[in-house]
Order: C-alpha cells, then structure tokens, then sequence
C-alpha cells in the first residue's frame, strides 16, 4: 500500500486548535508529507501504549555511503507532541518526509504544521 500523504496547515497569528486541523495516522502504510524548513509535525497518541514515530532518514555520508540513522521519537500513551524542527537530511529525493509508527494501534493523530 501506498502512504498517506498529510496535507500541511498553516498557522496563522491567531493559532489554531490542533484537533481541528489532524488527521487520523496511517499506522499499517506510514504517512508523508512535503519537506520545508519551518514544518513541524504534531502527534497526539490516544491509545493506551506508547507511541514511536520514526522519521526515516534516505541519505548516506562519504565514500562508503553509510547510512544516517533513522530519528526515532515516543510519545507517551494518551499524550501528545510537538516534534523538533527536521532538518534537510530527512527529505527524499521526491521532496517527501516519511514517517512510520509503532507501538500504539488505535487512535493516533498527526497535523503538519507551518509555523
């Protein structure tokens, strides 16, 4: 299957109410969303077990072409999260960030947010 692409929110000055603008996480397939410098990625975990939210990383370094590490990230059951700013090394060649999960199977929620 094919992941699910999450369409970016703009926050304006005045906020916004995050359980307006997540949807539901593809937790089989993984979800994507377009790379840009000022996105972040907010997840809410209502399940009753931790959450890990990888951040695959496509990119090698030098002349061996080793591998960057994956950015792993856990959010706590019934918690939410605002992920740290990702950086460039996490876009693949098609300009898309993927994410998968593990842990949690039911009701996880995730926005892509422009700040």
């Amino acid at each position: 299957m094919a992941r699910t692409a999450i369409t970016p929110t703009t926050v304006p000055a005045a906020g916004v109410v995050l359980a307006d603008v997540d949807v539901a996480a593809e937790l089989t397939d993984g979800n994507s969303f377009t790379w840009a410098s000022g996105r972040r990625l907010y997840v809410a975990n209502g399940d009753s077990t931790e959450l890990t939210v990888t951040v695959q990383t496509p990119g090698t370094v030098g002349a061996q072409a080793l591998a960057i590490a994956d950015a792993t990230f856990t959010v706590a059951a019934g918690a939410a999260k605002l992920l740290p700013r990702l950086g460039p090394e996490f876009r693949r060649t098609d300009g898309a960030v993927w994410l998968d999960y593990s842990g949690a199977d039911t009701a996880v929620t995730v926005a892509v947010l422009d700040l």
